[in-house]
């Protein structure tokens, strides 16, 4: 599956007491790795809003596979899973130097339309053609 790939250092305010990157900073990892992703398939989230949707995550998970340390090195992979009826976007971390894989994780999304905040249990086409086409280009 066609992934974008964002590097990362991991500054010092990310870290607790013990330089271990605390947990609540992975979904700031997962935003910036998404926002990348939606970007390089032609559909960011400014587009999204002018087509008329917001696309908040609804359910995120995260499996911790190994701490990440202060000045550490990542690879942040990202990955459309679905994008017919939600959009799905799975996640990993990675040492950018020994490629070994410190975090997994999935988040999801649904298409809420601008202004009256109704859910869309299918997504609004113009993100699937790009994710299509995003998708298609790599073949």
């Amino acid at each position: 599956m066609k992934r974008s790939v964002t590097h990362y250092e991991v500054p010092f305010f990310d870290v607790d007491a013990y330089r271990i990157v605390w947990h609540g900073n992975y979904a700031k990892y997962f935003e910036i790795a998404r926002c990348a992703l939606l970007e390089e398939a032609g559909c960011p989230y400014l587009e999204m809003e002018k087509q008329g949707y917001f696309f908040p995550v609804v359910d995120l998970q995260v499996k911790y596979v190994k701490p990440m340390l202060f000045k550490q090195k990542v690879r942040i992979e990202a990955w459309f899973a679905e994008w017919q009826h939600s959009l799905k976007i799975k996640y990993e971390i990675r040492d950018c130097e020994t490629n070994e894989v410190y975090t997994k994780a999935q988040t999801k999304q649904f298409a809420i339309s601008i202004p009256d905040h109704v859910t869309q249990f299918e997504s609004p086409s113009f993100l699937v053609n790009c994710v299509d086409a995003w998708l298609a280009d790599d073949a």
